[in-house]
């Protein structure tokens, strides 16, 4: 196998044994691209990046990568040059084996669409168990799919069962992986393909970017409903807002009246026992109560004609009447007042 890898390559190699050194998931990955980039066997080659650089490929603050270099650097497992105008850095570790798991940046970098979630970034843990179905599923000695079960999955990366678990949940709900048969437990092993379509075209779009110097998200039909429909819901909810905003105003200048605020915190109050007396049918208290939260609906009144403020300065003032601003209509079709929409049914 070839291990000279240009710094520009989009992937990173994880060695097997780094899984079970101890090593924390953002260390882990910081010494898989010096190793991945640094001096090998019969290569002139090493990693030159900064923190950033870094931070880039894998969305981790600076700092993190930082603090990871520096306990990297007392392991004795890199080494760092200063001297030139981007930091170099060697893996000093001892040689490891040839298994390693490939794990492409695109992963790191672009937000999924997650069935019952939505769009996210996928976490580490869950970048890392794709990362080691599709190093399988892309050796044709596999047949395209890998085959393994939870606890397999769990020994080889260092991780619980559980956790496992829930990653590969997960990627099932993304579209990115496929199960051929459904193990009646942990232990049973279970063949996966990964979605090639889905995910060349993802990898494409993060690699046309790289090229171009542009930072282009790739989006797939999912994504670009989910989307839409943020963009819907957030168009409403501003409208909401300012539709909202004055009669809340007044509202708050009602209560800083000592008068009106004592007598609305005791109508108020009285409300959950109305609803208590009636259920009850006991009808001597119903009645008492009712006539007291009028007494104090009447002060409340008052106050506000005293303060000049009419009932109506309390109500919102929608943009639209059909659908007050919710996008839906009493009959729960969808309003036509979205820019660019047409009534229909959800």
């Amino acid at each position: 196998m070839d291990m000279a890898i240009r710094e520009n390559e989009n992937f990173i190699r994880i060695p097997y044994e780094f899984f079970h050194r101890g090593l924390t998931a953002v260390a882990r990955l910081v010494l898989a691209k010096i190793f991945t980039f640094s001096r090998i066997p019969n290569v002139e080659s090493e990693c030159r990046s900064s923190f950033r650089k870094f931070a880039d490929d894998f969305r981790i603050s600076e700092r993190q990568i930082a603090r990871k270099v520096k306990e990297l650097k007392a392991r004795k497992v890199v080494t760092q040059d200063k001297s030139g105008a981007v930091a170099a850095y060697s893996y000093t570790g001892k040689s490891c084996g040839k298994g390693f798991v490939r794990s492409d940046l695109f992963l790191y970098q672009k937000e999924f669409y997650i069935e019952r979630e939505g769009s996210r970034f996928l976490t580490l843990s869950e970048i890392l168990v794709f990362s080691l179905m599709m190093t399988h599923c892309r050796n044709a000695a596999t047949g395209g799919k890998y085959t393994g079960s939870i606890r397999s999955i769990a020994e080889i990366l260092g991780l619980s069962p559980s956790t496992v678990f829930r990653c590969v949940d997960v990627l099932k709900r993304a579209n990115l992986i496929k199960c051929e048969a459904k193990a009646p437990n942990g232990s049973a092993w279970t063949s996966y393909r990964i979605n090639k379509k889905y995910v060349n075209s993802a990898e494409h779009a993060y690699n046309k970017a790289g090229k171009s110097g542009k930072k282009t998200r790739f989006i797939d039909l999912q994504t670009a409903a989910a989307d839409a429909k943020a963009d819907r819901e957030r168009f409403y909810s501003i409208a909401r807002q300012r539709a909202e905003a004055p009669a809340e105003q007044i509202r708050q200048r009602l209560r800083k009246d000592d008068q009106y605020s004592a007598a609305e915190r005791n109508y108020n109050r009285l409300t959950p026992k109305i609803g208590t007396y009636a259920a009850r049918e006991q009808i001597y208290e119903l009645k008492n109560a009712e006539k007291e939260q009028k007494h104090w609906a009447a002060v409340m009144a008052e106050r506000m004609e005293a303060l000049s403020i009419s009932p109506d300065d309390l109500r919102p003032r929608y943009r639209c009447a059909k659908c007050s601003d919710t996008g839906f209509r009493p009959d729960d079709s969808v309003c036509d007042c979205y820019p660019g929409s047409s009534p229909g049914r959800t």
